[in-house]
C-alpha cells in the first residue's frame, strides 16, 4: 500500500493513491457502520464491483470464506460476483466510502463468422 506523500508545490498537504482505474464509476455512498454492525447478514452477489475506502475506524470485508481487514486510510476492491459483506471491526463507528463500478466485460472473438 502506498504511503502518504506531499506532492510537488504543496504545503501542509498529505495524500496517497487509494485505487487505480477499475471501470466506470456508477455511484458512490458514505456509510457509518456502528460497533457490531454491517451487512448484509449472509453474503450477497451482484453485477457491480465495489471499492471500499475506510475513512475512520476499521472494517472487515468477508469474501466467501475469507476475511480481509481494511484499516483507516486504506481501500479494498471487491468483485461483486464473489459472495461478500462488510462489517465494523472496531470499538467505534467505522466510516466507509463505497464506490460502485461497472463490471468490465471481456471481449471475445465472434467465431460464427469463421
Amino acid at each position: 500500500m502506498q504511503e502518504f506523500i506531499t506532492p510537488p508545490n504543496h504545503r501542509g498537504f498529505s495524500a496517497k493513491r487509494l485505487f487505480d482505474e477499475n471501470g466506470r464509476i456508477k455511484w458512490g455512498a458514505i456509510a457509518y457502520i456502528e460497533k457490531g454492525g454491517g451487512g448484509p447478514e449472509g453474503n450477497h452477489i451482484h453485477s457491480d464491483n465495489h471499492i471500499f475506502i475506510v475513512a475512520d475506524g476499521e472494517a472487515k470485508v468477508v469474501l466467501d470464506d475469507m476475511e480481509v481487514i481494511v484499516r483507516k486510510n486504506e481501500s479494498f476492491f471487491v468483485d461483486g460476483m464473489i459472495p461478500h459483506s462488510i462489517w465494523n471491526n472496531a470499538d467505534q463507528t467505522t466510516v466507509v466510502i463505497k464506490i460502485s463500478t461497472e463490471r468490465e466485460h471481456k471481449k471475445t472473438a465472434n467465431t460464427d463468422l469463421l
